[in-house]
Parts: structure tokens; C-alpha cells; sequence
């Protein structure tokens, strides 16, 4: 393989994990808003899911400014966790909706950082 095609592959794969993780911190902050909207401010366990959603969504946001596969893997490893458990919850409350959108979510934040490590590792053995 080329080194313009070894880049160009590395390229790919950053901004596609970036693409499926921010989109994933996005939905999950989403949520949060509107469960803080509909509970109002005494819906606690709303605004601390609000919090820490915005963190997440801060955080994949100025990944591409440090250009640094391991804080966007880290922002993306963190995604995946906190769609994971949303998946638990869905399946926990008899929701298909919010089983399968977290669980699609979950997925897709895994291949796209497997994606990413992988072209990482094939960099450095070449």
C-alpha cells in the first residue's frame, strides 16, 4: 500500500470515528435536554444526565482541534459505554426505540473506532 493511500485511509478512518461519535454525543445531549424540559428544573437525575452529556459533547468537539487519535478514541470508548447502558435501560424498560437506537449507536461507535486503532496499528508497522 502506498503512503498517500496508508494516509488517506488514516484520514478516513479520524473523521468517520469523529462523524459517529460526535453524532452519538449529540443524540445522547438531545435526550437529556428534553427530559430536562419535560421534568423541569426538579427532574435532578435529568440535569446531572444534562451535564455530563454536554462534557461529552464539548469534548468531541475539540477533538480535531488537538488532531489526537487517542483523546478521540478516548471521547469515542466513553460513547460507547454511556450507549451501552442506554441500551440496558431501553431493553430494562420494555422500549424497542430506546434499545435499538442506543444499541445501533453503540455499534457503530465500535466499528468506527476499531476503524481508527486498526489503521493507527497499521501505520506503525509499516
Amino acid at each position: 500500500m502506498s503512503e498517500s493511500t496508508r494516509t488517506a485511509a488514516r484520514g478516513a478512518a479520524y473523521w468517520i470515528c469523529y462523524a459517529v461519535t460526535l453524532i452519538s454525543a449529540a443524540v445522547s445531549v438531545t435526550f437529556a435536554i428534553i427530559a430536562v424540559i419535560d421534568g423541569g428544573l426538579e427532574a435532578t437525575d435529568a440535569l446531572y444526565a444534562t451535564s455530563r452529556s454536554i462534557a461529552l459533547v464539548v469534548l468531541a468537539l475539540v477533538a480535531p482541534l488537538f488532531r489526537s487519535d487517542a483523546a478521540l478514541l478516548t471521547v469515542a470508548v466513553a460513547m460507547t459505554i454511556v450507549q451501552g447502558i442506554d441500551t440496558y435501560i431501553g431493553a430494562l424498560q420494555g422500549d424497542v426505540a430506546k434499545t435499538v437506537g442506543p444499541v445501533v449507536l453503540c455499534l457503530a461507535t465500535i466499528v468506527a473506532a476499531t476503524f481508527l486503532a486498526r489503521s493507527d496499528r497499521m501505520r506503525d508497522r509499516d
